[in-house]
């Protein structure tokens, strides 16, 4: 394992501007990370829609900045009136990754619909949303693809289940790209967060079922894996 203590000069390190969003917009975040000697980013869509995908396109070519990820697609569990709603917006979150020259559009895929989308019938059926998970995802991957976009899955913390992500173990997500991209040819791929993984008992056994990774650089302990 990487001992990143002597990591002075930051080459694996990359900054996810949702941790400082309090702190300025986009363009004040990147420019706060030049001044730290950052020169990787993972930015949140809200963030770039903030101050403009133009402008950030430009500040992040202008500041020679690298993008370690792009935060995010999914959401997909929701009702019948707002499902093309879900639909159009994943698809514009492929083309701003693309657009920024992100190397991955991080997936958070979403709990019950009442929360994942405003205005969603009520439901408190979770596996239901998991169905709705793996068709909202398989059909972003075919676009995706096309577009030349790698989607990151990500594991979240089971007490986030019903409002964030019915995704909660590696194991989970692992069987999902097994699905959906069963050559792993595809482009489909896991974050990791400790924050979200470390209880998962499995979870050291389900990055060895992995294989050989490649993770981009870390953004607060994240990266890109599954080849």
């Amino acid at each position: 394992m990487r001992d990143l203590s002597r990591d002075r000069d930051l080459e694996h390190f990359s900054l996810n501007t949702g941790t400082v969003r309090a702190q300025g917009d986009f363009l004040a975040n990147l420019e706060a990370a030049k001044r730290h000697g950052i020169s990787q980013v993972s930015p949140w869509r809200e963030q770039v829609a903030g101050v403009g995908l133009g402008r950030a396109v430009k500040a992040i070519r202008d500041g020679g900045f690298r993008l370690s990820g792009y935060c995010r697609g999914g959401l997909f569990p929701t009702d019948a009136a707002h499902r093309q709603a879900v639909r159009d917006d994943n698809r514009r979150a492929v083309d701003e990754a693309v657009e920024l020259g992100a190397p991955c559009l991080v997936i958070v895929a979403g709990g019950l619909p009442q929360y994942t989308r405003k205005g969603s019938a009520p439901s408190k059926d979770i596996a239901a949303s998991r169905a709705e998970i793996r068709d909202g995802l398989a059909e972003m991957l075919d676009y995706a693809e096309g577009a030349g976009m790698k989607l990151a899955l990500e594991p979240l913390h089971p007490m986030m289940a019903a409002e964030r992500c019915a995704v909660n173990t590696l194991r989970q997500a692992l069987d999902l790209c097994d699905a959906l991209d069963p050559g792993r040819s595809r482009g489909l791929g896991i974050t990791l967060d400790v924050y979200h993984v470390w209880w998962d008992y499995e979870v050291h056994e389900q990055i060895r079922r992995m294989g050989p990774t490649v993770c981009s650089p870390f953004t607060s302990a994240t990266g890109w894996c599954r080849p």
